[in-house]
């Protein structure tokens, strides 16, 4: 499927002054009546792969599931450790940044994107990075748009890092809140190869990878981290869902459902905004755009800064 077709949309939405969502399988969010779809669920498969470089480069509605079999074909993964929320596209997760419980031990996203193409708010095509590590000169745009929602562009190909395929293994400990934060900060610094650290419904999952010390923890079932990725909880009335960025070692924060990341995302269940320096909605059952609540103007100024020059006419929403 050529980029014809999608650049010609934005070109048409350009000249008549109407808006465009970038849309998937909308597994996370759904389209907004009041402005023009730009489908890029038929955009799917991968472009080149090599196994022996651990590079994949995928078009941006590749489905998860998809990319992660033919990766696991090769005895190889993606480290972040992405959720999919059913049908969930590589570029919908990379508009989102979204990152598992792995982030703090392997990286986020963000780390191993390579390269992008994307086309702009005035049908250009453009590309950024490319299929190496060492090919970044000046601003690092394709890390940089991770997480930006579509606000700037159409990504249409992502380049990623992979890694061999890890041996996996959990544990867990029955504790309070507070001690499972502080003891998971303190096994982080510890030498245990950990590739996710979690409290959820009264104990502190663990998770070791390939060889490592007998543990005297309870051993557990692997399959416990789709329960916490994606983290999907039944929520009633005016309750929503929030997803709170902060520090590891924050005390435990009121109507907290789930510990994530060694401390340093929670999920808080209520119906007003956690009083934390950085918020997102999580509401998956609405499926609407979640805003961002931060209180840093820098953000701001940057994101301001970044439209202006993707997408001047504002045509993305």
């Amino acid at each position: 499927m050529p980029l014809t077709p999608f650049q010609e949309q934005i070109k048409q939405a350009l000249h008549e002054k109407h808006r465009l969502q970038i849309i998937g399988n909308q597994s996370k969010v759904a389209l907004n009546h009041d402005h023009q779809a730009l489908d890029m669920s038929g955009y799917a498969g991968i472009t080149s792969y090599d196994p022996a470089e651990l590079v994949v480069t995928v078009k941006a509605g590749t489905k998860i599931s998809d990319l992660k079999q033919e990766l696991a074909e090769h005895n190889q993964m993606l480290a972040f450790d992405t959720p999919d929320y059913g049908d969930s596209t590589i570029g919908g997760n990379y508009a989102c940044g979204l990152s598992g419980p792995s982030q703090p031990f392997f990286g986020a996203l963000r780390d191993f994107v390579l390269g992008i193409k994307m086309v702009d708010g005035q049908g250009q095509q453009l590309t950024f990075g490319g299929q190496m590590i060492k090919n970044v000169a000046g601003y690092d745009v394709a890390r940089l748009l991770v997480g930006s929602k579509g606000l700037f562009g159409l990504v249409t190909e992502i380049s990623l890092k992979v890694l061999p395929l890890m041996e996996e293994k959990t544990y867990s400990i029955e504790m309070g809140q507070a001690d499972a934060i502080v003891k998971m900060n303190e096994m982080a610094g510890t030498a245990l190869p950990i590739s996710g650290c979690a409290y959820y419904q009264g104990k502190l999952y663990y998770r070791l990878i390939g060889v490592h010390p007998p543990q005297s923890a309870m051993p557990e079932d692997n399959h416990i981290w789709q329960k916490m990725n994606p983290f999907r909880p039944e929520i009633s009335g005016k309750q929503k869902l929030w997803r709170v960025s902060t520090d590891s070692m924050h005390p435990p924060i009121h109507n907290t459902l789930l510990v994530d990341q060694i401390g340093a995302r929670r999920w808080v269940v209520s119906e007003n905004k956690p009083d934390v320096s950085h918020v997102d909605l999580w509401s998956l059952q609405e499926k609407t755009r979640r805003p961002s609540f931060d209180s840093h103007t820098k953000i701001t100024d940057i994101k301001r800064g970044l439209k202006s020059v993707f997408d001047p006419y504002e045509i993305f929403y």
